[in-house]
Parts: C-alpha cells; sequence; structure tokens
C-alpha cells in the first residue's frame, strides 16, 4: 500500500503538515464529471494565536474540531483531480477567537490551490487561447483571466528610463483598432504598448510618463516609413536620429515594380494568342522580375514551363522586351536595390535626383518620390545596424496570440497576455529577429 511519502512525492507536496492514509484516493463525481479525490489531513501544534498573538503554553491554544476543504489540484492521470484536506481547527483561550491550519498548497479563503496558479502561468507562455488553458487545469475562464491579470499587474512597465535604441511600429487589434509600442531594439524587450497610434496619444504619453532628460538620452529611432511618427519624433526625442527599416525600403521597391508588372500583364490579357502566352509568362515567373541581379543566373540552363530549355537571364530578358515601361522600370529598380545593398548613399541621392525617363512607371516614381522624402532618414539606415527586425518577429507572436483567441475585446487583457508571454519566453524575439533579420538580408 502507498505510504504518505509516496503521495507526496507523486503530488510534489512539500508541507510535511499534511498526512496521507491507505486508500485515501477515491473515484467520484463533481459538477457531473468524473474526477478524482485524494483526502489528507492538515494538523500541526500551532506556536501562538494567529488573532491574538499569545504564545502557545500550558494549551491556551487547543484543537477544536476539522474543516475539510475541497481544493483544485493539477490531474493526475486522465481525471480532473482535487484534494480533500480536513483542516484541523483551533480554540484560543486568550482571546477567545477560533482560526483554521495554513499550508502553502493553497492561499487563506481560496479553492484553487497555488501549483494550479503556476500550471496557468506555465501554459501561458504557449500560444493558446484562455478557454484552452482553464480546459487543461480544469478551472474557469474567469479564473484563468484573473491568474493572468494579477500577474501583468507585476510585470507593467515603471516608466524609469528610456534605451538609447528604440523601435516603434504598430499592430491591428480588435475591429481594425491599431495599437503602438516601442521596444529596445537592441535587447528586443517590449517597453509598453499603447492602446492608439496617432500622434497626440502618443506624444501625450511620452510627454506624461518620462522627463526630458530620459527622452534626451535616446539616440536613435528605428521606424518603418510612418509619417506621423517622423513628425513627432524630433519634439519629443531632441538627440535622437530617425532610421528607417531596411526591409520596407526593400519592399517599396518591391511593390511598386509588382505593380508595373500586373499592370502591363493586364493589357496582354486579350484575344490575341502571342499575347496569351506573354501573359501567362509575366503571371507565372513574377518572382524573377523581383530578384536581385546579382542573385540571377546566366550560366546555368534549365527547364522552364513556357519557355524551353533557358538560362534564369535569359528568360527575364525576353519577358522584359515585351514593354519599354516594363524595361525602363526594372532597369531603375535594379540600380536602386543595388545602391542599398551597398549602402551607398551618394549612389542612391544621383539615382533618385535625376530625372527619371519617361517609360519608368507611375507607380515607381511614386515610391522614388517618398525615398526623396525620406533621404536624410535613410543615410542613417545605412551608418547604423540597427532595424525593425525584433520588433516585426514580435508583432508576428502578436498576432497569431489574437488569431488563437479569436480576438480580445478587452485591450488591458490583451496587453497583458502579450507582456506575459513574452516575459516568460525570453527567448522568443531573439529567435523572432533572427528570422526576420534572415528575411531583410535575403529581401
Amino acid at each position: 500500500m502507498p505510504t504518505t511519502n509516496d503521495i507526496r512525492n507523486i503530488l510534489d507536496i512539500q508541507d510535511k503538515h499534511i498526512t496521507f492514509l491507505d486508500n485515501c484516493v477515491t473515484i467520484g463525481d463533481f459538477k457531473g464529471k468524473s474526477c478524482k479525490f485524494i483526502d489528507c489531513t492538515l494538523t500541526y501544534h500551532p506556536e501562538s494565536c494567529v488573532n491574538c498573538d499569545v504564545p502557545n503554553e500550558k494549551f491556551i491554544v487547543f484543537k477544536n474540531g476539522t474543516q475539510t476543504s475541497r481544493v483544485t489540484y493539477p490531474m493526475a492521470g486522465i481525471y480532473p483531480t482535487y484534494l480533500r484536506i480536513k483542516k484541523q481547527r483551533y480554540l484560543c483561550k486568550n482571546c477567545g477567537k477560533s482560526f483554521t491550519a495554513k499550508t502553502p498548497i493553497v492561499k487563506r479563503n481560496c479553492f484553487i490551490s497555488n501549483y494550479i496558479n503556476a500550471q496557468i502561468l506555465d501554459q501561458s507562455r504557449n500560444v493558446q487561447s484562455v478557454k484552452d488553458i482553464a480546459k487543461d487545469t480544469n478551472v474557469s475562464e474567469a479564473t484563468v483571466q484573473r491568474v493572468l491579470t494579477n500577474e501583468g499587474e507585476c510585470i507593467r512597465p515603471h516608466y524609469h528610463s528610456l534605451p538609447e535604441h528604440m523601435s516603434f511600429d504598430e499592430f491591428k487589434y480588435a475591429s481594425g483598432r491599431m495599437a503602438f509600442e516601442y521596444i529596445n531594439v537592441e535587447t528586443g524587450d517590449i517597453l509598453d504598448i499603447l492602446p492608439a497610434k496617432d500622434s497626440r496619444y502618443v506624444t501625450q504619453h511620452f510627454l506624461s510618463r518620462y522627463s526630458l532628460n530620459q527622452r534626451s538620452n535616446v539616440q536613435t529611432i528605428t521606424i518603418d516609413m510612418n509619417a506621423s511618427y517622423i513628425s513627432f519624433i524630433p519634439k519629443l526625442f531632441p538627440n535622437a536620429k530617425v532610421i528607417i527599416d531596411r526591409f520596407h525600403i526593400i519592399q517599396l521597391l518591391n511593390r511598386s515594380m509588382n505593380k508595373t508588372r500586373v499592370a502591363i500583364m493586364n493589357q496582354l490579357n486579350n484575344s490575341n494568342g502571342e499575347n496569351q502566352k506573354k501573359y501567362r509568362r509575366l503571371k507565372r515567373y513574377w518572382k524573377k522580375i523581383l530578384k536581385k541581379a546579382n542573385n540571377i543566373s546566366h550560366t546555368s540552363y534549365d527547364y522552364y514551363r513556357l519557355f524551353g530549355q533557358r538560362t534564369e537571364g535569359a528568360i527575364i530578358s525576353e519577358m522584359l522586351d515585351y514593354d519599354p515601361k516594363l524595361k525602363a522600370t526594372y532597369d531603375l529598380y535594379q540600380s536602386i536595390i543595388a545602391a542599398v545593398e551597398a549602402n551607398d548613399y551618394e549612389r542612391l541621392c544621383f539615382i533618385l535626383n535625376q530625372p527619371c525617363s519617361s517609360d519608368v512607371s507611375t507607380y515607381l516614381k511614386t515610391s522614388l518620390k517618398t525615398l526623396r522624402k525620406h533621404l536624410s532618414a535613410i543615410r542613417n539606415t545605412f551608418i547604423y545596424p540597427y532595424n525593425n527586425g525584433r520588433i516585426e518577429g514580435i508583432n508576428n507572436k502578436i498576432k497569431v496570440l489574437n488569431r488563437v483567441a479569436y480576438g480580445y475585446r478587452n485591450f488591458s487583457n490583451y496587453k497583458n497576455r502579450i507582456l506575459l508571454h513574452f516575459k516568460l519566453n525570453p527567448n522568443t524575439t531573439q529567435l523572432s529577429y533572427k528570422k526576420n533579420e534572415e528575411h531583410v538580408l535575403a529581401a
């Protein structure tokens, strides 16, 4: 038969005052479900009265019956598990008041063990909804949310200081609303998340939370090409240099090049058989046109559907001959990509300030206008090693949390879940940063 130590070790109970007898485990029903009950006794000799603090001498505090509590415990096997603790009650002759024996397994006036609370926090590290966590831990969704809220309040930011290098970005949540977040770009630590991204709200946040000395400590801020950020950063952070994320520069050019290809491709979508062939080629091999020139093979022959046995460079050259606008846009696109990849600011300025050919598409001309507007920030991109890789990785995980939970109506609950997830998974931002950095380098 099992001994007290056997049961205690199985249940990871450290309290020596809890004892188990043989045949203490029974199967029963609770709330219409089969469950496992484990009976035990909690008793000890108190040193003093918890009410009047009088020392327990000459049996001034004596035993006065028992009180049985049903405590929810982590599942042992396949059944929901409950500890039925027979707690010793004591009566004090000095003050005439009674009290019950205490155990670190469960808080006073609570029927959910601390092990359950620890299990909830541990599962919150994973991408799980509150409903799934509640099901796994055999408690209600309200209990899970209460545990997450209480723990989330302990890790809220204290606004004591700001790092030298930060990163700004936003993400979408509930009904299309946008939240603003800022992080330490070097460590990936989330500094805070705001429920709105408009300039007035963000400006008020930094002015009310941080002093001018704290804000003056910031040296660089990495952002995408969001005009609203650029408008308030100089006012709030007088010494900060704005860095445009390299990935967003490449993304802007890629989109304009791809829109040009789609526009020309749609012009070829008519009843002419030769034009239909060109249409299918442009549609099938769109990635080839966006590829960097130094990554295109001109010597290796492969079979390409709709082309036959060709080199990669040959099929790109043939597609560019379909329309002079496509070729002119492609040549300018590749020259800008090469300048950005080589960190050649002078060459980039020369290309952007040159008058564009009339054959260049309006999509790329609009992108060039945007790049000219942000030239000073792009220069910092070439000087400093920072990018938005970490914050983009964080946003990807935040979107997954939101999708698994089918959205959050309460922003405070959403924020607590995000902060807990990344606090309990310190390596998550590191891995996300590496993946996004590889994505930026491959763009």
